[in-house]
């Protein structure tokens, strides 16, 4: 058995003992995911005895040959500490103007650990202005930052408070510097939140809610009934309207077949099936060109059900056409053990890398001196990368171990 093939096992086994209230699909996916990075983060730290291909510098990611750099690999420098304490797993956005920082905790769940309990819950905020190389303290979010959804529509921050039991919205202009609530939400609507110009879509059963943050109004789409149903959907807003993406709602959840990503697209009349993909994550982000889930891991049913063949996790979407695609060759695995997470705009921090998908090119990301190695916070800012905060784990995972120093990354 690979080391692969281990992580993976525990990673299934203490999936499968969760205890998540009945029908709280998003919780099971949020936990799911904090799991599925902590056994990324494991497997990154040994990588580099088990990695079957070990890529340095640049590679041309559409044709897998090595080439000349277009560009500096890039480089990182320190910005001035914000005004927030030392946290780790803070929420981050781009305004248009600022990276917005809000929240995070101070008692981390190391890698590889089932933890119970959720660590205190901050909710203040700063705001970084990169014309300016400055910081400036924002007031608190209305709600805790745990679970929360965060995106921006027309450079105004748009908050979800979701739960098995409630939708709470709120907005926030930096204009303003203010926080306001968002009334009538629909009933139903889920999370994994998504915007595109002046409007946020949200799931609603088998349909999308609207909110458009200039006219403050909601508006429903009608239910995608294209069979078979979609199940653990989520929607993308994309320039050719929404695309709803999740598995076939008939399959058993059972792992003997491979759950692969169907995708519903809204061409302003109606749901079109697209064709089916090969690919089993529906974690889109839109880049102005394509949907791209940038995850570069692959899944092969392991020794229990063995599909008999690596099945790539992320992948791309073109909505207009309908066509799938993979990603760079020369996305992998972190070898380093270090990794912040962010997309913007058709660039990608993940596992160790830097991939830029206008080029398509892929980028070795090397870690600031100084910064920690565990969860720090990631934000594109206008094609340059802040991270922030963060916990060293040679140190614990609270107290002295954690980080308030910020540095952005220039390609």
């Amino acid at each position: 058995m690979t080391i692969e093939d281990t992580l993976r096992r525990t990673y299934d086994d203490h999936l499968g003992r969760l205890d998540l209230p009945p029908g709280d699909a998003s919780r099971a996916r949020r936990t799911g995911t904090r799991m599925r990075n902590r056994r990324r983060l494991t497997i990154g730290a040994v990588a580099a005895t088990v990695a079957a291909v070990a890529l340095a510098g640049v590679v041309d990611a559409r044709s897998g040959t090595s080439v000349q750099p277009s560009a500096p690999l890039g480089h990182w420098r320190e910005l001035p500490p914000p005004p927030l304490s030392p946290r780790a797993e803070a929420r981050a956005v781009w305004s248009g103007g600022e990276v917005i920082v809000l929240g995070g905790t101070t008692e981390v769940c190391p890698p590889a650990a089932d933890c119970a309990a959720v660590g205190p819950q901050l909710r203040d905020g700063a705001a970084y202005n990169p014309t300016t190389n400055s910081w400036r303290a924002i007031p608190p979010a209305p709600v805790s930052l745990f679970g929360a959804q965060l995106v921006v529509a027309d450079g105004v921050v748009v908050l979800e408070d979701y739960s098995a039991s409630h939708s709470r919205w709120f907005t926030y202009e930096p204009d303003h510097n203010r926080w306001s609530r968002i009334r009538q939400v629909p009933q139903g609507v889920g999370d994994g939140l998504s915007a595109i110009g002046t409007r946020v879509f949200v799931s609603r059963g088998r349909g999308v809610a609207v909110y458009d943050v200039r006219r403050f109004h909601w508006s429903l789409l009608p239910p995608d009934r294209i069979q078979p149903l979609l199940t653990a959907g989520t929607v993308t807003a994309t320039s050719s309207g929404p695309v709803m993406t999740g598995v076939d709602s008939t399959q058993p959840n059972d792992g003997i077949e491979p759950s692969l990503v169907l995708a519903d697209a809204w061409d302003g009349t109606t749901w079109r099936r697209l064709p089916p993909s090969d690919q089993l994550q529906s974690d889109f982000s839109w880049t102005e060109h394509r949907m791209v889930s940038p995850s570069p891991f692959t899944e092969n049913g392991g020794e229990v059900n063995g599909w008999g063949r690596d099945i790539p996790e992320g992948g791309t979407l073109d909505p207009a056409t309908g066509e799938w695609g993979r990603l760079p060759r020369a996305l992998t695995g972190d070898p380093a053990g270090w990794s912040v997470s962010a997309d913007g705009q058709g660039w990608f921090a993940t596992a160790g890398q830097i991939y830029d998908d206008d080029s398509g090119r892929v980028y070795t990301l090397d870690r600031p001196d100084g910064a920690p190695d565990f969860a720090i916070t990631g934000v594109w800012a206008d094609g340059h990368l802040l991270a922030y905060g963060g916990t060293d784990s040679a140190q614990g995972f609270s107290g002295d171990a954690l980080s308030n120093r910020a540095w952005l990354w220039t390609p």
